[in-house]
């Protein structure tokens, strides 16, 4: 019985070369193919947080729209009652529209943004996704910009406070049939027409005057401009669709 023994030729070094080539290029071609699909996903992922963010800001243009208006009608009221105190005539639609203007200088309308996609980009660190450094800059600068106008509405607030509890000792409640619609009584008489007491009164409505004009109105208007400016650069970066339908929340 004979024995065949198999002789195993050893490779030539050019079938090393050739097999390693084919691995290497297989693993390169694998390497290039996933990282080809992340950018992928990164890239849908970051038009979907986008178009999240544009849908947001149009909200938000509505908002500072809504508040601009609110501080303009405000301003005027007090303007108003400014004059109804220095004439110093107590007639009874004085009267009632000082009643009426009370309810209306010392409520208050906050800023209220959308904060849906901003929460998302920063928790999860969204923002390293936005190629364009100068949209990626532009966003950082509008939640700057309004942290910044939120606080000022804080500070409106305490002077509002401030004015309400002068207004304890001028404004008597039974007079009011509907503080919603700012119905007042015919017969509506004041605590008081004492004119250090008024003047008090009138200098913290002025102080809230100029905190409007001067400070909260200029940023809120600053704010609203770079809203509409990231829409516009949004929308052409990322050929996004107008899916939100606004709906004015303040009415005159």
């Amino acid at each position: 019985m004979e024995v065949h023994h198999h002789t195993h030729h050893p490779k030539k070094w050019k079938e090393y070369i050739s097999e390693f080539f084919m691995l290497f290029l297989a693993v390169t071609l694998g390497f290039f193919a996933e990282n080809k699909r992340e950018e992928m996903v990164e890239s849908h992922r970051e038009k979907q947080y986008m178009q999240s963010l544009y849908e947001d800001l149009k909200k938000d243009t509505s908002m500072l729209n809504t508040l601009e208006a609110y501080d303009n009608i405000q301003i005027s009221k007090i303007d108003t009652v400014n004059n109804v105190i220095i004439n110093n005539v107590w007639s009874d639609s004085a009267i009632k529209y000082i009643y009426r203007a009370n309810l209306k200088t010392l409520g208050n309308l906050r800023l209220s943004l959308n904060e849906r996609t901003s929460s998302q980009l920063k928790n999860s660190g969204g923002m390293r996704m936005i190629e364009n450094q100068e949209i990626s800059n532009k966003i950082s600068e509008y939640w700057e910009l309004s942290e910044v106008t939120k606080n000022l509405g804080v500070t409106l607030e305490e002077l509002k406070l401030k004015a309400r509890e002068r207004s304890y000792s001028i404004f008597d409640q039974k007079y009011y049939i509907n503080t919603v619609t700012g119905e007042i009584t015919n017969n509506a008489k004041l605590m008081t027409t004492d004119k250090l007491v008024l003047t008090e009164y009138a200098n913290r409505l002025n102080h809230i005057r100029n905190s409007m004009k001067n400070v909260r109105t200029p940023f809120v208007a600053k704010l609203n401009e770079k809203a509409k400016e990231l829409i516009l650069d949004l929308k052409k970066e990322f050929s996004l669709n107008d899916k939100t339908t606004v709906i004015p929340v303040f009415k005159n």
